[in-house]
């Protein structure tokens, strides 16, 4: 369970608590101890997996020659990832169980489909490339062969994070496509009481109200926004009515609401829902907040009473530390620098003018904030950063799904299809639709929807799920509106189906020159206006930021408003939703299976890289994703997964949530298991917790057990935690066993890894040591072993994250306990901002530090 201070909402919790599952008897354990491994009879292989099992195998993975001889694996080490291809290379050791082995590398290729939410890289089809021994050359072909032979024909799962931190490592930033964006400042305000912005997407368009003549709707906004004949503003927003005669000047609570303005306002509402600007908890907000109305691009920076400046650590940097944008002074020049949207612009005095500033070009200082820092997540915006880097390597990884053939679409125009020319291409594209539209000519036509390529010979369609896509659209321009589609890609087809994936720059995330992330192209538009507006894709006005903490990997979301409980969120693109009831569909503004968030709710709750827009065609992507609502108004999630590991350990687990806004009750539970027929090594572990968001009360639990034949070691658990009306009790217990002393003690089951060249090194307290003909020799100190440590780094890194969702015992999932479900948080433990991102990443310097820039949470 996790709480957003800043959401003003506490922790839901049960209405009669008790322990989820009884405790855990001390037999159970002996049983498992003692129980025979299951080698009589092999199950029969489970369907290939998209989704990790419950706890990841660990490294180095063994495969047994013989029954005195054995191969081990270790973590691979990624040289390269191009979409659906990896490659890379792996320590290996071979040798008698009881004896000293011999080392080696494993090179390989691999097909692959990556789960961002579930955190988990499928290997589909790996090849074994090359096989290196320098000190045995004559045992290369036995490492051949004993791993073909147990390497599972439905493929492997490996954790993202692990592969994600060695290629940021092995990577060369140069090699990565960058995008020549825009870095003009947006106009920059500041203030210190709680504030609305309202974009206008440029100068207002009225259109009039159907059935109303005394008020008309400024259509290029998604607030409900009204004129009146006498020449006044009327703003529907946080629950109150505000009036000015000037939209850029003070705007005033309306003193007595009009029948007739009333009776505009839900005329001008059942022709195109609008954004009610509620908390997030669907309330008014009070006092009610002032507003803030901008026709340019603005980038708002509030902050919780007069701004507070205090030293960064080890630096000359001030930071302002009640503002919910990352908002330093550099003290030797006296200058300011604001981190919006992965950029930094710089001042003399808050009120501007402010410049771009590359993110190479900052002032040393920044490079040397300590990664712990409650401001440590700017670092991603740091050029040279390890940070910054891995943030761009992120950038670069695809979700991927395979598409079912029989997928359809349909495309809605407002009157008949306008196309635009698109610069520097033979390319056009329609305007006057959400769905981008491209035509190659015309006979052909290409659109794209919730990451997946359609093809039609008309505009109209028929529509099919398109197998290949010409590389002119690749040639698309970042200054084009619909520039993001260049982002989606085909990675390959059966007669059944087509592997699809798309990277964060769908969703607007793009590796500037220099090597970090931006959000947003820097270039905007009015969008189409006619009777509907169609938003272009934005950059500023929405508290766009990065994180990239230990625990939780690298992320990126929207944070303005947040720790005010309202924000208008982003409308383009994959974040698009049909407002109805106007010609894009139905159903009013609230939760919706197509939008705006993923699973419905705000954007703003959302880890936006743990997203899997595949999620939205349900069964028609093989994502495992299922969600929907209930006749009662309860809403629920769930996914399941099974597999089996390189080692054939095979695995299955499932999770689900639910919760009743009307009762107030909620529950959310993960359960797993694993076996393995060869080893008979076996476990299993499950968690839950149940609650009521109105009383308060709660109860959680997790367990588990296990047992290694192998290793003569079993263990089992249980937690329990209540809180019944502030009475809070923890009660836990276990036990664990070794039966005899592991007889491979001259194994080294450490820090192994390889490296270009096939040499072997392994990492202890006493730094590293090189494997030679003469067994293990320390590395001389004046010896470079910068790659080495770095590569040391990533792994120790990306095993916390692993272990930060792995288990069954993470449950949380964008603000859990509230309204919403999934949508980059319920797989991999995430809560919502400000909840579940907490310490040094998420909630300690970026998604309440760096994403936001830094004191989102207070």
């Amino acid at each position: 369970m996790t709480w957003s201070p800043t959401s003003g909402r506490r922790p839901a919790r049960a209405r009669n608590p008790r322990p989820l599952w009884p405790a855990v008897a001390a037999a159970t354990l002996m049983a498992l101890v003692s129980a025979p491994p299951a080698h009589a009879q092999q199950a029969p292989a489970p369907q290939a997996a998209t989704s990790p099992a419950n706890a990841p195998a660990p490294w180095p993975r063994t495969f047994e020659t013989s029954d005195s001889d054995q191969i081990q694996v270790y973590q691979p080490q990624v040289d390269d990832w191009n979409g659906d291809v990896m490659s890379g290379r792996a320590a290996v050791a071979i040798g008698a169980k009881a004896g000293t082995p011999t080392y080696g590398m494993v090179r390989f290729t691999s097909r692959v489909a990556v789960d961002k939410p579930a955190g988990i890289v499928h290997l589909a089809s790996l090849t074994i490339t090359g096989v290196e021994v320098p000190t045995a050359p004559d045992k290369a072909g036995l490492i051949r062969s004993t791993l073909q032979a147990h390497l599972p024909a439905e493929g492997m799962t490996i954790p993202l994070d692990q592969l994600q931190a060695s290629y940021a490592v092995n990577k060369e930033l140069a090699q990565l496509k960058t995008q020549p964006v825009d870095n003009t400042p947006p106009q920059i305000l500041f203030a210190s009481t709680t504030t609305i912005q309202v974009p206008i997407a440029g100068q207002p368009v009225l259109k009039p109200i159907t059935g109303v003549s005394a008020f008309k709707r400024v259509i290029n906004t998604r607030p409900l926004l009204l004129l009146d004949e006498a020449s006044t503003y009327h703003l529907q927003a946080a629950g109150t009515w505000y009036e000015t005669t000037s939209l850029t000047g003070t705007w005033i609570v309306t003193p007595k609401v009009s029948d007739a303005l009333i009776a505009a306002g839900k005329a001008a509402s059942d022709e195109l829902a609008a954004d009610p600007l509620l908390s997030s908890d669907g309330k008014a907000i009070t006092p009610p907040p002032a507003i803030l109305v901008t026709t340019v691009p603005t980038e708002l920076i509030q902050t919780d009473g007069q701004p507070q400046m205090l030293p960064v650590v080890g630096t000359n940097l001030l930071t302002m530390n009640n503002a919910d944008h990352a908002v330093f002074m550099e003290t030797t020049s006296n200058t300011y620098y604001v981190l919006i949207s992965g950029r930094w612009f710089k001042a003399g005095d808050l009120k501007g003018p402010w410049s771009f500033v590359a993110a190479n070009a900052l002032p040393k200082d920044f490079a040397k904030i300590n990664p712990n820092d409650p401001k440590a997540n700017v670092l991603v915006s740091v050029a040279g950063t390890p940070q910054a880097k891995e943030a761009a390597i992120a950038a670069t990884i695809p979700q991927t799904a395979s598409v079912k053939r029989d997928v359809t679409l349909n495309v809605v125009y407002e009157g008949t299809p306008r196309f635009e020319a698109i610069a520097g291409t033979p390319l056009a594209y329609a305007v006057n639709t959400p769905v981008p539209v491209i035509r190659l000519d015309t006979r052909r036509y290409y659109a794209v929807n919730n990451g997946i390529w359609f093809v039609a010979e008309a505009p109209l369609g028929p529509w099919h799920v398109a197998d290949v896509v010409p590389d002119v659209i690749y040639t698309i321009p970042v200054s084009s509106p619909v520039h993001y589609v260049t982002y989606v890609r085909i990675y390959g087809s059966t007669p059944d189906a087509v592997i699809v994936g798309y990277t964060p720059g769908y969703m607007g995330v793009v590796v500037a020159p220099g090597g970090t992330v931006v959000y947003g192209t820097g270039y905007s538009c009015p969008g189409y206006v006619g009777t509907y507006w169609i938003s272009c894709p934005v950059t500023y006005g929405l508290g766009a930021g990065f994180a990239l903490g230990v625990a939780d990997g690298f992320a990126f979301g929207f944070a303005a408003g947040w720790p005010w409980s309202v924000a208008v969120g982003p409308y383009w693109g994959p974040y698009w939703h049909p407002w109805g009831p106007g010609p894009w569909g139905p159903g009013p503004w609230g939760p919706h299976p197509w939008g705006p968030g993923p699973w419905g709710g705000h954007w703003g709750y959302t880890n936006v890289n743990q997203t899997n827009i595949y999620g939205r065609w349900g069964g028609a992507a093989t994502v495992n994703h299922a969600w929907g609502t209930t006749w009662n108004g309860t809403g629920w999630s769930g996914r399941d997964w099974r597999g089996t590991t390189a080692n054939g350990t095979a695995f299955t687990g499932r999770s689900a949530a639910a919760f009743n806004p009307y009762s107030g009750n909620w529950a959310a539970g993960r359960e797993g298991a694993h076996a393995n027929p060869y080893t008979g090594d076996r476990g299993a572990s499950r968690a839950g917790a149940a609650g009521n968001v109105y009383t308060g009360n709660a109860a959680a639990g997790r367990e588990s057990a296990g047992i290694d034949p192998a290793r003569g070691t079993a263990h089992a658990s249980q937690t329990a935690v209540t809180d019944n009306h502030g009475h809070v009790n923890v009660d836990s217990r276990g036990a664990a066993v070794d039966t005899h002393t592991n007889t491979a003690a001259a194994w080294h089951n450490g820090n192994v890894m390889v490296d270009h060249d096939g040499n072997v090194y392994r990492h202890n307290d006493n730094g590293w040591s090189r494997n030679t003909t003469s067994g293990w020799q320390n590395v001389d100190r004046n010896t470079d072993t910068q790659r080495l440590d770095d590569e040391q780094q990533a792994r120790s890194w990306s095993q916390q994250r692993v272990d930060n969702f792995g288990g069954g015992d993470r449950f949380a999932g964008d603000n859990f306990g509230g309204d919403r479900f999934g949508s980059g948080g319920f797989d991999r433990g995430f809560g919502g901002f400000g909840g579940g991102f907490r310490g040094g990443g998420f909630g300690g310097g970026g998604f309440g530090g760096g994403f936001r820039g830094g004191g989102f949470r207070r």
